[in-house]
C-alpha cells in the first residue's frame, strides 16, 4: 500500500496551513524563511515551491533542521 505524500504547492496554501495549526504567519515574513532556507521547502523554480507538511510539522516542533532543505 503506497502512503500519500501530504504537500502543498503555493505560499497561500502554506499560509493556510499554519493558521490551520495555530501558526499564523505573514506571507512577506514566510518569503523571508523561504528565501533564507528556514523553512522546509523543495524549489522547482525562482517562485515555485513544494512543501511537504510532515516536513513542516516537524519544523513547527522544531526538529527539523536546516541542512535538510533541499534547494535547486
Amino acid at each position: 500500500m503506497t502512503e500519500k505524500i501530504r504537500a502543498v504547492r503555493t505560499v497561500d496554501k502554506l499560509m493556510q496551513y499554519l493558521t490551520e495549526h495555530n501558526c499564523p504567519i505573514g506571507k512577506s515574513t514566510l518569503l523571508n524563511l523561504i528565501h533564507s532556507g528556514e523553512i522546509p521547502h523543495v524549489k522547482l523554480t525562482s517562485h515555485i515551491w513544494i512543501f511537504h507538511l510532515d516536513a513542516i510539522d516537524q519544523w513547527l516542533q522544531g526538529e527539523w533542521k536546516k541542512e535538510g532543505c533541499e534547494t535547486k
